[in-house]
């Protein structure tokens, strides 16, 4: 029997809805496979996971032995050219980097160096499985920082975000005459720093912060909140792009944040964003230009902040300098990456 042949096979875990815009886009010039190992997450809208895979895809089932054995008999059935890792934090991802042979090993890295904490248990096994790797696609900067921290030694193809979202043509530039409207998007967790961030922000009553989504701080977080913010719940991804325009400033304060897609969405929607300087995607995304980054454990850093980009004429220059970005560009080029 004949061996299936593919040029390139994806191995992830969840079918985000990011991830699998930008594999159907690759499928259009590649033949590709998708191996998953998870069906759906629970602390995710429900719409997280809803974009339809238009291209041949496997889901591994059972325990981690179970889906190891699964996915030794899908790769030795087949033939392909790259076979591309969607990071380490699985033992599945491990076990297919000695399945595969070596040249062929690809990881995408969308872990930051800011996140890095030294392990000598888990600096040996990431150490041994980027020795498997020939590839590596980081998101952006802090990425790559990160696999040569780890002791890769590779080529290392930088893709420039985390996959397709639902991206927009780019708002023209409007000033505005004032700065009021604050917006937070993302899960209620102790690793995105909100309790400093609601606190900042009940020293700001005439400032209305809008918190989307939802987590196991919901309670805690309404408990503290002054009434100058607002709390919505959950809101389906393709409304989100409303929100982001209504707002002045998006605001994204987290402890730990491997990329940051939301402020993704929100430059592409014309919001300027003010990030934590633990935010993975603050040295390739957010720049004099676009926005402000503070020191994620100084509430006075954020407080700065907040005051800077609320002088309107600083606003404006960034409402202008994020009119200008190119998304359509970027979406490109995380396609391509793949294609060469």
């Amino acid at each position: 029997m004949l061996k299936q042949k593919y040029d390139i096979i994806f191995l992830s875990n969840i079918p985000s809805f990011y991830k699998v815009k930008q594999w159907n886009e690759v499928a259009k010039h590649k033949h590709v496979l998708i191996i998953l190992t998870k069906v759906n997450c629970d602390d995710r809208n429900a719409d997280f996971v809803s974009e339809s895979l238009n291209c041949e895809y496997e889901f591994l089932q059972g325990n981690i032995c179970k889906k190891g054995w699964q996915l030794a008999q899908i790769l030795r059935n087949t033939k392909f050219d790259h076979l591309v890792i969607g990071g380490w934090n699985e033992p599945t991802f491990h076990v297919a980097a000695w399945l595969s042979p070596r040249s062929k090993n690809a990881v995408v890295c969308e872990s930051s160096i800011f996140e890095y904490q030294p392990s000598a248990i888990k600096d040996i096994i990431k150490k041994y499985f980027l020795n498997r790797i020939s590839i590596g696609y980081p998101s952006g900067k802090p990425q790559g920082r990160l696999l040569r921290k780890l002791g890769f030694s590779g080529d290392l193809h930088y893709t420039g975000g985390c996959g397709l979202l639902n991206y927009i043509d780019q708002p023209p530039f409007e000033s505005r005459n004032k700065v009021r409207n604050f917006i937070y998007v993302g899960r209620l967790a102790p690793e995105k720093n909100l309790e400093m961030l609601i606190s900042v922000f009940n020293s700001f009553p005439h400032l209305t912060l809008t918190i989307i989504g939802f987590g196991p701080m919901e309670a805690q977080l309404k408990a503290i909140a002054g009434k100058n913010i607002l709390f919505t719940g959950a809101i389906p991804n393709k409304e989100l792009a409303t929100y982001y325009q209504q707002a002045d400033c998006f605001i994204l304060p987290s402890i730990r944040e491997p990329w940051g897609l939301v402020v993704e969405e929100a430059l592409n929607n014309g919001c300027p964003v003010i990030v934590s300087d633990k935010v993975g995607c603050n040295e390739d995304l957010v720049t004099d230009e676009t926005g402000i980054v503070f020191q994620y454990d100084k509430p006075t850093s954020l407080t700065e902040a907040i005051k800077k980009i609320c002088d309107i004429d600083s606003y404006n220059r960034l409402r202008h300098g994020v009119s200008k970005m190119d998304f359509a560009k970027r979406a490109q080029k995380q396609i391509e990456i793949y294609l060469d």
